[in-house]
């Protein structure tokens, strides 16, 4: 234990030495720790953000739609596009669904009296706003009669308003898409950056009816039909019921693939989730980088300790010192180095974590497996990338050593 205390305080000392050359091998730890601890504290902030904007939409969602395959560099539909037919047959026999909606998206031009924008129009039911758990800010949701009567009236997000209203209050005031008028008779409550990164803000939503007549070409089918099962405890049962209720409306044979699609908001939160834990380790593996860069400092700054040190090391063991003793002093100086960037990276890593928060207002939580991974990660690149040196200082002949000029 003394001769350990002894080898220690020699390395130290060795260190101590060379403070510009040690602080700059540690500078590469440092980073390299710091970014790894930001990397992988971010991507968990992106992961949580989604989930937790996808679990705001309810827990009992399903989304219907035509099974798609990419071919030649575009989206091919599958099958029988999903359509009115699917949908009455959903509403009037489905037992397990309590609303349901179908979704029409046509991109188009909105005038209003102080602008115009390029948006996206959404033609929906009255039951959207409860499925999708959509509030107003201002004025009213359109009614099941507007829906019947393809009346010309919708709800605008808050992006719209801002660009089509500026300084007025949007309620009853006209508006203006592709040429057609249409009254505003609500204003969304504003909901943000959503869980894809798209605005969910930018948008307008009128009867679907209205949309597909007016705005869509009359085409026959819709683009989704979103639905809410009764309760969250019987989603699987809502979608084993509307399979079979759209096979028999699509005639699959018994044993045919479908040609549709049912995704419920389970499977959704499981997909992002996966995705971006994919991202994540790819991000904090291109991060490691800068650590190995580091370790590959750390190997180069005790190549050359080694050199320096070669008649200092043949005089050590000339007088018995053991080759143990040369290697343990050696992998004590790698590894210090390591743990002391390590140690500060960690800090870099925590504080960097609350500036982005600050700048940017997004969240980010320091994980405390990122601060595991980035120090014991620069403990090992100290181990790895001092044990050459070491071996090599460690197997020095003293009298090959003595003579060295």
């Amino acid at each position: 234990m003394h001769q350990l205390l002894k080898t220690f305080k020699v390395a130290l000392k060795a260190i101590n030495k060379n403070r510009s050359r040690s602080l700059l091998t540690i500078l590469g730890i440092i980073i390299g720790v710091g970014a790894v601890i930001m990397t992988i504290s971010a991507g968990e902030g992106a992961t949580k953000q989604v989930q937790d904007q996808i679990s705001g939409l309810g827990s009992n969602l399903l989304m219907i739609y035509t099974k798609m395959e990419h071919r030649g560099g575009s989206n091919v539909r599958m099958g029988k596009p999903i359509d009115k037919r699917d949908f009455d047959i959903l509403q009037k026999n489905a037992v397990f669904i309590s609303k349901l909606s179908p979704i029409i998206v046509v991109g188009a031009q909105a005038i209003g009296p102080n602008g115009y924008k390029s948006t996206a129009i959404y033609g929906v039911s009255n039951e959207y706003f409860d499925v999708l758990s959509r509030e107003l800010y201002s004025g009213d949701f359109f009614k099941e009669e507007d829906v019947k009567n393809a009346s010309k009236v919708c709800v605008i997000g808050e992006t719209n308003r801002e660009e089509l209203f500026v300084n007025l209050d949007p309620i009853g005031r006209k508006i203006r898409i592709d040429k057609i008028p249409f009254t505003v008779v609500g204003l969304l409550k504003e909901e943000g950056q959503g869980a894809m990164g798209q605005d969910q803000d930018d948008l307008i939503i009128a009867p679907y009816t209205t949309v597909q007549n007016r705005l869509h070409g009359r085409r026959r089918g819709y683009d989704m039909i979103m639905a809410s099962a009764l309760n969250e405890n019987c989603i699987s049962e809502a979608k084993i019921e509307a399979a079979e209720l759209l096979r028999e409306s699509h005639r699959i044979l018994e044993g045919e693939e479908n040609d549709f699609e049912i995704t419920t908001q389970v499977e959704l939160q499981e997909i992002t989730g996966n995705i971006t834990g994919i991202l994540t380790i790819l991000l904090g593996a291109i991060a490691s980088i800068s650590l190995l860069v580091g370790g590959i400092g750390i190997m180069n700054i005790m190549l050359v300790s080694v050199t320096e040190r070669t008649r200092e090391i043949g005089t050590r063991l000339a007088i018995g010192a053991r080759e143990s003793d040369i290697l343990i002093q050696f992998l004590i100086e790698a590894i210090t180095l390591s743990l002391v960037g390590g140690l500060f990276g960690v800090l870099l890593g925590v504080v960097g974590n609350q500036i982005i928060y600050k700048i940017t207002d997004f969240y980010i939580p320091t994980a405390m497996y990122s601060i595991l991974i980035g120090f014991g990660f620069s403990a090992l690149v100290g181990i790895a990338f001092g044990y050459f040196p070491a071996r090599k200082a460690a197997k020095l002949n003293p009298i090959d050593a003595l003579r060295y000029e």
